[in-house]
């Protein structure tokens, strides 16, 4: 018999996956069946499971039938799981097992090994080829499926069993090996608009209430396994603290805008508004806040760039410019049709919570706007709007008009709106006008000229700043 004591909980070692089971894997008498077609990352997930406890200090014993053990270790390695130090460490075992047709020498070998040493998870993978081999033989298969019954409780650990579901299935085909394990992930993954999709289907959590059907997730050099939950919220979040306004335009027209709000400034997609950057600036200013801009159109050093150039245009010298721009804005940019619209939001909440900030400014809206239907697009929308409320994140959200359907959906999330129009001067230059709107009050449309006035107030509140 090989018992041992019990240890504290184990973790998945992905992020997603631990929030979603509550936190914590139970340590004795749990198995886990991880499903899926090949390639979908069934061994990835497995393996990573095994990584994480080691670092805690618990000891893997990972059984393959087939992997090679230098490629598993070479490909993990890839994605930031070094086995081979956790082997060092004597808390990561690898062994291959040949494929017998003796079904009962294979399980007194894996028996021998687990009392060889106390393991605290077992992970076989794939059970696929002990059940081929006893495909043809009930008594055999019976057999082998009273073991893997059995196994959690006589291992009093932690055991995963891995297997292989055919292309185009999803059916488990493992008879009363489904129904007796704790929890059932099947990993899928299938090719929509050229992209590989990767979506993890939890079938089955004992203890814990899930709801979600299906949960996008990725494989990527040096991160690993990612689990993109969405982010829903059953309430409504409420607004934070009150923040105060750069110029009198904005002070006349909105009063006063809250933290949790979002604030949604729109231009004509052939006439961007140059200085539009410049009123989110003044807010974040004014209110002495850090600030995370995400663009979905340019990248983070072209945006830097065009702010501290609109400053020198107005009088700002050029060291002061960038001193007061690299104080308060951390700059990133993502492309939108690299992801599932609920990955880019992960993404972006992942980037959002890497430290604390103030502010997220979103540049270049429409682009993942149009990524996917309206309907999804919303429903991602305001529920990523409603968790940053919640946080109390002022949201400045920036891009240009494309249809009306956009323009109505992106106002339905927004607390405040700033709609610029050009305009032709005699001269032949572009002017604008706007279009300023806050809920529960009148809007106002604000000439160029206020509009510029506004501008400047901005950079003379930046003048004041610079000069403390």
């Amino acid at each position: 018999m090989f018992l041992r004591e019990p240890h504290e909980a184990l973790a998945f070692g992905v992020e997603g996956l631990d929030k979603l089971f509550g936190g914590s894997i139970p340590p004795t008498h749990y198995l886990i069946v991880i499903a899926g077609h090949p390639g979908a990352g069934k061994t990835i997930l497995a393996s990573t499971i095994c990584y994480a406890n080691t670092l805690r200090g618990h000891k893997c014993l990972y059984i393959s039938f087939q992997e090679d053990k230098d490629k598993l270790f070479n490909f993990m390695e890839k994605l930031g799981l070094n086995l081979r130090n956790a082997e060092s460490m004597n808390l990561f075992k690898f062994v291959k097992l040949p494929i017998s047709f003796d079904i009962e020498s294979v399980a007194m070998m894996l028996n021998k090994l687990l009392s060889s040493n106390k393991f605290d998870i077992l992970v076989v993978d794939s059970i696929n080829a002990l059940l081929e081999v006893a495909r043809d033989d009930a008594s055999k298969r019976s057999w082998l499926q009273n073991f893997f019954y059995s196994l959690p409780q006589v291992f009093n650990g932690l055991v995963i069993l891995i297997a292989e579901v055919p292309y185009g299935l999803e059916k488990l085909e493992l008879g009363g090996i489904e129904f007796i394990a704790d929890a059932v992930l099947l990993l899928k993954h299938r090719v929509e608009e050229g992209f590989l999709t990767r979506v993890l289907e939890v079938r089955k959590i004992r203890g814990v209430p899930v709801t979600l059907a299906e949960i996008p997730f990725s494989i990527t050099e040096g991160k690993g396994f990612e689990v993109w939950l969405p982010t829903v919220l059953e309430e409504i979040g409420r607004e934070g603290g009150k923040l105060h306004l750069p110029c009198n335009l904005l002070r006349k027209t909105l009063d006063h805008i809250h933290r949790g709000q979002v604030i949604n400034i729109v231009y004509p997609a052939d006439c961007e508004c140059p200085d539009s950057l410049m009123f989110a600036l003044g807010i974040v200013i004014q209110n002495d806040l850090r600030t995370m801009f995400i663009s979905y159109r340019n990248p983070p050093e072209s945006i830097r760039e065009s702010i501290v150039g609109r400053l020198i245009i107005q009088g700002i010298e050029s060291s002061a410019a960038e001193k007061i721009v690299d104080k308060y804005v951390v700059f990133r940019s993502l492309n939108p049709f690299s992801y599932s619209i609920s990955q880019l939001t992960a993404r972006e909440l992942s980037l959002i919570n890497s430290e604390e900030f103030d502010v997220v400014v979103f540049h270049g809206i429409e682009i993942p706007r149009h990524a996917v239907e309206p309907s999804q697009h919303i429903r991602e929308l305001y529920n990523e709007m409603n968790y940053l409320r919640k946080r109390g994140k002022l949201v400045i959200r920036i891009g240009a008009y494309t249809n009306r359907l956009s323009y109505s959906l992106e106002c339905g999330v927004s607390d405040a709106l700033m709609r610029f129009k050009c305009l032709n001067s005699k001269m032949g230059e572009v002017n604008y006008r706007a279009f300023i709107w806050r809920k529960n009050k009148k809007p106002y449309i604000a000439s160029s000229e206020e509009i510029s006035e506004c501008i400047n107030e901005v950079i003379e509140l930046i003048k004041t700043r610079l000069t403390k």
